[in-house]
This record gives structure tokens, sequence and C-alpha cells, in this order.
């Protein structure tokens, strides 16, 4: 088994460890797994998956590029390339996020509403 689906396993394993810890403390909140209120399916969770595992795969990529450049010019470059796809998935991560609580924001001003009724 080479490096990378070592690391790529490994982080599976990592993710398997931790989403029922995950799950089990967002039900103690009385919200499960969900978006916005709405269950997520199997077919969305398998998505969100493969998408983590693809993005995985490219920084462990650029990763073993860097490691394997000589040229100093070259191995900079590869290390903005990886640099600038870390903070897009962290800001495509904020965004997800920013709307997740702006959804959680409007539904507890309309029970705010409907209780003043």
């Amino acid at each position: 088994m080479n490096k990378k689906m070592q690391r790529v396993l490994g982080a599976l394993f990592a993710m398997s460890l931790v989403a029922p810890v995950m799950a089990g403390n967002m039900n103690m909140q009385g919200k499960g797994m969900n978006m916005g209120g709405m269950q997520m399916s199997e077919e969305m969770k398998d998505k969100m998956a493969r998408n983590k595992q693809q993005y995985i795969l490219k920084i462990d990529e650029l990763s073993d590029r860097i490691h394997a450049e000589k040229d100093p010019a070259r191995k900079q470059k590869l290390m903005n390339e990886q640099l600038q796809l870390i903070k897009d998935h962290q800001e495509k991560k904020r965004q997800i996020k920013m709307k997740m609580m702006q959804k959680h924001h409007q539904k507890m001003m309309r029970q705010k509403q409907n209780m003043k009724m």
C-alpha cells in the first residue's frame, strides 16, 4: 500500500471514529445530522465523504510533488497552489456555516414572533 493510500485510509478511519460521536452530540441537542433542518440522505452523506476524499487526495498529491521538487521556484509555486486550495476549502466551509447560522437565526426569530402572537 502506498503512502497516499495510507493517508486517505487513515483520514477515513479517523472520520469513522468521530462521526458517531458528533452524531451523538448533535442528537442530544435534538437536531440530528441535518443541514438547515433537513435530514441528510445517505446519498448526500456519500457525496460529502467523496468530496472530502477528493480534497485530501489533492492536498496529498501536492505534498508529494512539493517534497519531490528540487527547483526552489517551482517548489514555492506548488506550495502557493496548495495554500490556495486550503484557503478555498476553508472559505467554502465558512460560507456553508454562515448560511446555516442565518437559517437558524431566521427560524429562531419566527419562533419568537409566533410566541408573541
